[in-house]
């Protein structure tokens, strides 16, 4: 009978497992026949459950649009296909797996029972659905709002949670290759931050002191935003000139000025555009499988929640992002110097976000001449379908909505 040892799995997880529970038997891969092994049967038993936890029957898949133009059909796999990604490897006996699969499914069709393990039928991954972080997320917001606005526990724990091994996850790039969502700016790389000026008065100053003027404000006269209290200055800039103006949001007819700046060391930078593609290296049979693939699924969406505009007479939601900016500065178990998000202005830009040091400086410099004017002449304006979701709590609002996830 067809057995694989425990020496050959490569899954660590699934490693354990034969190591502890198989039997004594010829391996097919190694031939050694000394150590403990699991055959079809065996393979049966632990894959069961991930199976009809983890898979569905397909080939459909609907995704929710404006009309039902925008459902599609999505191609399932056999099995036997699937075996080999739940498992990590080609074993080279997965057909008998799925007929020991079959076979010891306990399905009674004379009551009108289906099988799940059918060897005729395709199938396709279930998503995974964050439900569990989007309601804590919901829940620390409206803790920080109403009811314990400091040293939140909550929070401290919704954010261990999610960004406890960030710096394992991988995002595949447009070329192909892997890139890290934690990674380093290198020194030298250039910034760009702006400022309405709304009289001649302050085009005059951005001009004779840019970086004073145009730069950081000092702590006294730092409002609330984003990813900051008042009085507690972050830098808010982007990789480029263009997405730096669309940023500031200037009215028709309104001047800014727009500085260049150059780090002045390297920079530790979480980037929520890589983020919400990544992924990270797990195991079917880790015990923690499904928590895990939720929290990936909820990383993912990240990005969205803390760059959404924010409603005017709902400034207090800022008061989560701001939170989760402090924590990743100053409680993170390896603090950032700050993050990178896609711009919500501008489609193709990206904004940047750092952190001040322990005496409230930024590692930047302004780059000498570099100060610009611009005068807004056009605005644009798109529009994208908002799903609508009603809950017990309040209004969720999704322009990304799956159904598979609802």
């Amino acid at each position: 009978m067809a057995a694989v040892c425990w020496r050959c799995i490569e899954d660590e997880y699934l490693k354990t497992i034969v190591r502890e529970s198989g039997e004594v038997a010829e391996c097919d891969l190694c031939r050694r026949d000394d150590e403990k092994a699991f055959g079809p049967d065996e393979f049966s038993g632990v894959l069961d459950p991930l199976m009809r936890e983890h898979f569905a029957q397909g080939p459909e898949v609907k995704k929710f649009g404006e009309d039902d133009s925008e459902w599609y059909e999505q191609e399932g796999d056999p099995l036997s296909h699937h075996l080999q990604e739940v498992i990590g490897q080609y074993l080279g006996f997965e057909d008998e797996i799925v007929e020991a699969l079959e076979s010891n499914e306990d399905v009674r069709p004379q009551d009108g029972e289906e099988a799940f393990f059918d060897s005729s039928q395709d199938y396709v991954p279930l998503p995974a659905k964050p439900h569990t972080y989007v309601e804590e997320w919901g829940s620390v917001l409206d803790e920080l709002k109403h009811r314990r606005r400091f040293f939140s526990s909550a929070a401290k724990t919704l954010f261990t949670e999610l960004f406890g091994g960030v710096e394992t996850r991988r995002a595949w790039a447009e070329s192909g290759n892997k890139e890290d969502v934690v990674w380093e700016f290198a020194q030298g790389s250039e910034l760009y931050r702006s400022r309405i000026c709304q009289s001649i008065v302050t085009i005059k100053e951005a001009f004779s002191d840019p970086y004073k003027n145009v730069g950081p404000p000092p702590p006294e006269r730092t409002r609330p935003g984003r990813m900051n209290a008042e009085g507690v200055a972050v830098f808010y800039g982007s990789l480029d000139s263009e997405t730096c103006l669309a940023e500031t949001r200037p009215a028709l007819g309104n001047d800014t000025a727009v500085i260049t700046l150059h780090t002045t060391k390297p920079l530790r930078l979480l980037d929520f555009r890589r983020l919400e593609k990544s992924y990270s290296q797990l195991s079917y049979f880790q015990p923690d499988f499904t928590e895990q693939c939720e929290k990936g699924a909820f990383l993912r969406r990240l990005q969205k929640l803390i760059s959404q505009p924010i409603i005017p007479g709902r400034e207090t939601d800022y008061i989560i992002t701001q939170t989760l900016a402090e924590y990743l500065a100053h409680v993170h178990e390896r603090p950032f110097d700050g993050i990178i998000f896609q711009s919500v202005q501008r489609s193709e830009g990206t904004n940047i976000v750092l952190f001040p040091d322990v005496e409230g400086k930024f590692p930047l410099s302004y780059v000498e001449k570099s100060v610009a004017l611009y005068t807004t002449k056009s605005i644009q304006y798109t529009h994208d379908y908002q799903f609508v979701h009603l809950t017990e709590d309040g209004v969720w609002i999704d322009s990304d909505y799956d159904e598979e996830e609802w």
